[in-house]
Formats: structure tokens, sequence, C-alpha cells
């Protein structure tokens, strides 16, 4: 059976503001946040506005911010694609998943699916690379799940609740991403992403 959901993605724009704002004051993300979070409400209020703004029609924009959302309940989460390479077709990708859908792994699995297929198809990007914190299992394993190699390990890289943890660099290319579609898309001829992304998870949850 195909698999259908109410919930897509589209582009953030000024009038996700608040919601974004209110994202930011999460635990969560800031636990997940790279860097320093202690910024005040005016510094973090700028920096929003300044990332949904739009570039001069004649210059490409250096990042594409892209929010989850349901027709039932709102935005959902964001998915953003940072220092866009135009020239070398590459980027940075950062996922922020609320609380709303958070234990809906099938859910947050295909939307970073869709976001993947998104900067590979739309943006013709080559390559889309991520920096991953060692206890956030659920988000490198999404991506090792759509084909992404782990390319290096930051030992003791950042510091959480006063304890220090390993970083990942994770790389994605446009055919390991491609492979992944054509070999499991041939499986069936009545091929859904939500079978797919099952198969994977069950290879994945098997190997060491």
């Amino acid at each position: 059976m195909s698999f259908t959901t109410s919930t897509y993605l589209r582009r953030a724009d000024r009038d996700d503001l608040d919601t974004i704002l209110s994202w930011m004051e999460d635990p969560d993300f800031q636990r997940f946040l790279y860097g320093d979070a202690a910024q005040s409400p005016r510094q973090i209020r700028e920096r929003v506005i300044q990332m949904l703004g739009r570039s001069p029609g004649n210059i490409m924009p250096s990042a594409v911010y892209l929010l989850i959302e349901s027709k039932e309940n709102g935005p959902l989460g964001m998915i953003s694609f940072q220092n866009i390479s135009w020239r070398n077709r590459s980027c940075s990708i950062d996922v922020y998943i609320g609380d709303k859908i958070r234990r809906n792994s099938m859910l947050v699995t295909i939307s970073v699916f869709r976001a993947l297929e998104y900067a590979f198809d739309e943006l013709n990007l080559h390559r889309i690379s991520a920096l991953i914190y060692a206890f956030n299992r659920a988000s490198w394993r999404i991506f090792e799940m759509a084909g992404a190699k782990r390319e290096l390990v930051l030992p003791r890289h950042v510091i959480r609740e006063g304890e220090l943890y390993d970083a990942y660099g994770y790389g994605l290319l446009r055919h390991e991403f491609n492979a992944i579609r054509e070999k499991h898309g041939a499986v069936s001829e009545r091929f859904c992403l939500e079978s797919m992304i099952a198969f994977l998870s069950q290879n994945l949850e098997e190997s060491p």
C-alpha cells in the first residue's frame, strides 16, 4: 500500500518568525545546536530575521530553510541547507524536529529524505555534509540510511551537561543517494518511500 501523509515541506518565510523563535527556546534545540547557545533574545531575533531574509534576485542564496508542516498541526520542524557553494554544488545540512513529531521516527525520516531529494534533484547539488553529535544517534542513523559515510570523528568536541562528546562528520554524494533510491526502489513495482525506509531501518538495526 502506498504511504500518504498530510505533512509536507515548504520554504520558511517571515511569517514563521515567532514559531522559529519559540523553537530556539526549546532545551532540546539548544542541546543539539552547534556552538554557543547563550545569546540574548534580541540577538536571536535579529539572527532569525536575517536568516529568513530573501536574497536579491540577482544573488544566489547561501542558505535555504525548509519547514516541515502539517495541515492539522502547522509547523513541526525545520531543515536547513547552510553554506551553499553553487560553484562546487555543495552544502551542509541541519535538522530540527519539534516535539510534536519527535517520537514519529518514520515521519521524521521521510521528511529528511524528501529534503535530500530537494537538494539533489531541485537545487542540483553534488554533495551534502553534516556535523552530528555522537549522542544524537537518531540523526546520524537517518543520514546513514540515506547512504552517507562517516568521514571523520572529532573526539571530545562538544560539551553538554558538563560532559564532553565526540562529533561525527558525514558526507553524502549525489550518486550515493541515487544508488539507495534505485536499489530499494526496484524491490517492488509498488515501491513507496515508507517501504524503502522500513527496509533500510531493519538492515541498520541488524548491523553492528
